[in-house]
């Protein structure tokens, strides 16, 4: 099942699958690297891609330039959903991934996959902490349950509740998947 478009004039393969192969190319760069004298320079894995940070969108979606990339690419976190730009607490969310992925600054990130909007999703460390723990215990974003693979996600989350940290400060705050039907209903 093909998914990618062939430009016309070139024949070249764009979409999904060019940028998710030229990301397992450079994964397998980073290994090589990783290989010959067993460092890449971080706390860094061989299946780990090592980026830096471009932009941060809202809560839990970023733009990271790797090596042996042209453009930066679109990185969705894995396992967490934060309130959207136009939902309250968003602008805040937001705030929280730019304060600990600061632009210019490295990012590893484990690749999972792609989402339906060909963005890539992945794990990601900035600044030596696991950016997903971090957003759900300062209360900046939910736990994704139904993309959850590290269940202790799920306690630091209650104790995010327990502490009413960030969104939890309000009595019913509205999950961003719940926002986004209500939006899709208007």
């Amino acid at each position: 099942m093909f998914s990618g478009k062939r430009h016309k004039k070139q024949g070249k393969i764009t979409g999904a699958p060019a940028r998710l192969g030229a990301v397992i190319a450079a994964v397998a760069a980073a290994w090589f690297a990783y290989s010959q004298n067993g460092s890449a320079g971080s706390t860094a894995t061989p299946d780990t891609l090592v980026c830096t940070i471009s932009s941060v969108h809202d809560g839990d979606s970023l733009r990271a330039s790797c090596p042996g990339q042209k453009d930066s690419l679109k990185v969705r976190l894995h396992q967490i959903d934060a309130p959207e730009l136009d939902q309250k607490h968003g602008i805040a969310s937001r705030d929280v991934l730019r304060n600990l992925c600061r632009r210019g600054e490295p990012v590893e990130l484990v690749v999972t996959g792609t989402d339906q909007y060909d963005r890539l999703l992945a794990d990601a460390r900035c600044a030596g902490k696991d950016v997903a723990t971090t957003m759900v215990a300062e209360g900046a974003a939910w736990v994704y349950a139904q993309y959850v693979r590290d269940k202790t996600l799920l306690s630091v989350q209650e104790r995010a509740q327990s502490a009413r940290a960030g969104l939890w400060n309000d009595n019913a705050p509205t999950a961003p998947w719940e926002h986004r039907r209500e939006q899709r209903r208007q």
